[in-house]
C-alpha cells in the first residue's frame, strides 16, 4: 500500500502551515545529532530522513523533538507489552488483522491531513485483544515514520459491532490501556487534527463520562461522535479518499486492510532487527536524567492529564 504524497495544492497549504526552510532544517539535524552524542544511553542508528519526519512532526520545534525522541527509545524498553514480540508472522499480530480491519488511506485530505480508520471485522470479543491491537498500530506509526513526514492526522473509529463487552476491555481504570495511551500518543511525533467516531452505540455518552475527566479539553475538542456510518465523514473530507464502503473509491475495508498487512509483513527484518537496537541503555542513564514515560508510568494508576496532546 503506497502513502501517495501531497498534490501541489496540498503541499501549498501544509507549507502555508509549516513554511519549508531547508537550510534551517539542516542546522536542527546538526543541533539533534549532537544532542544525541551526548545521550550516552540512546541508540544513534536514526538515519537522517526519520529524524527529519520527527522534527516536522514536532513543528521543526528542536526542544520537543529531543522530548518525543527520548520517550521513543524509552517506551521501548519500559513498555514490553507492545514493542516485544513485533514479529508480524506472530500469530498474535496476524489474529488482530483477521479480527481488526486497521489501515491508512493512499490519499490525503484537501487539507493535507493523512486518514487512519480502525474497525471490527468479527465482532466476537474474545478476539478482541487491545495489547495486540496497540502493538499493530505502533508497527504501522513505525512504518509511516520512514515512509513520510505528517502534517496532521485524522482518526476514525467506526464503532459498528462494538459492545459494552468491547468497551470494558478499554476502560481507563486497568493498567493496560493507561500504558497503551502512552505508548501511542506520546512516544510518536504524529499530530492529531480530528477524531471521529462512527455508527456510536446509544451507550456511547456513558463511555465517554468515564473518559472525559481524564483527558485533557484540547484532545475532547477534536472528538466528532456521529451515530451514522462513513457517509458522516463527507462533510468533512473530499469522500473519493475514502474506502468503498463509506462512498469513496480507495477500495473495500478487505483490501486495504490485506494491504497494510502485507506492507507490515515485509518490513518484517525491520522490525526484527529493530527491537533489539532501539532500546536505551539504562544503565548509562545520567543522573537526573529519567525518562517521561517512566514518571507517566510511576503514576499510572493516577490521571491522564499529563499526557501530551497537540
Amino acid at each position: 500500500m503506497t502513502l501517495l504524497p501531497p498534490t501541489v495544492e496540498q503541499q501549498r497549504r501544509i507549507d502555508e502551515e509549516l513554511p519549508p526552510n531547508p537550510e534551517m532544517r539542516k542546522l536542527d539535524l546538526i543541533a539533534i545529532r549532537d544532542w544525541l552524542a551526548k545521550q550516552p544511553h540512546l541508540p544513534k542508528h536514526m538515519d537522517d530522513k526519520r529524524l527529519e519526519h520527527f522534527l516536522f512532526g514536532c513543528k521543526n520545534s528542536i526542544e520537543r523533538c529531543k522530548m518525543i525522541i527520548e520517550t521513543y527509545y524509552s517506551a521501548r524498553t519500559a513498555l514490553p507489552e507492545f514493542f516485544a514480540n513485533r514479529d508480524p508472522l506472530a500469530r498474535d499480530i496476524q489474529d488482530c488483522c483477521d479480527s481488526i480491519e486497521y489501515f491508512v488511506l493512499p490519499k490525503l485530505t484537501e487539507e493535507g491531513h493523512r486518514v487512519t480508520i480502525f474497525r471490527l471485522k468479527d465482532t466476537d470479543i474474545d478476539k478482541f485483544s487491545l495489547t495486540a491491537a496497540t502493538r499493530r498500530v505502533l508497527m504501522v506509526l513505525d512504518i509511516r515514520l520512514m515512509e513520510e513526514a505528517s502534517l496532521t492526522n485524522v482518526m476514525v473509529f467506526d464503532l459498528k459491532g462494538f459492545t459494552a463487552g468491547h468497551f470494558a476491555k478499554c476502560v481507563p481504570a486497568q493498567t493496560i490501556v493507561k500504558k497503551a495511551m502512552l505508548a501511542t500518543q506520546n512516544s510518536m511525533p504524529f499530530r492529531l487534527h480530528r477524531i471521529h467516531y462512527l455508527n456510536a452505540p446509544s451507550f456511547i455518552g456513558s463511555i465517554m463520562n468515564v473518559f472525559y475527566p481524564l483527558l485533557k479539553e484540547k484532545l475532547i475538542s477534536k472528538f466528532r461522535i456521529h451515530t451514522g456510518g462513513g457517509e458522516e465523514l463527507h462533510a468533512y473530507m473530499d469522500k473519493d479518499i475514502l474506502p468503498n464502503e463509506y462512498g469513496g473509491n480507495a477500495g473495500s475495508f478487505q483490501e486495504l486492510n490485506e494491504a497494510w498487512r502485507l506492507k507490515v509483513e515485509k518490513h518484517r527484518d525491520w522490525f526484527l532487527r529493530e527491537e533489539k537496537i532501539s532500546r536505551t541503555n539504562e544503565s548509562a542513564r545520567l543522573p537526573n536524567n529519567k525518562s517521561n514515560i517512566l514518571k507517566e508510568l510511576e503514576g499510572v494508576q493516577g490521571s491522564f492529564r499529563k499526557l501530551n496532546i497537540d
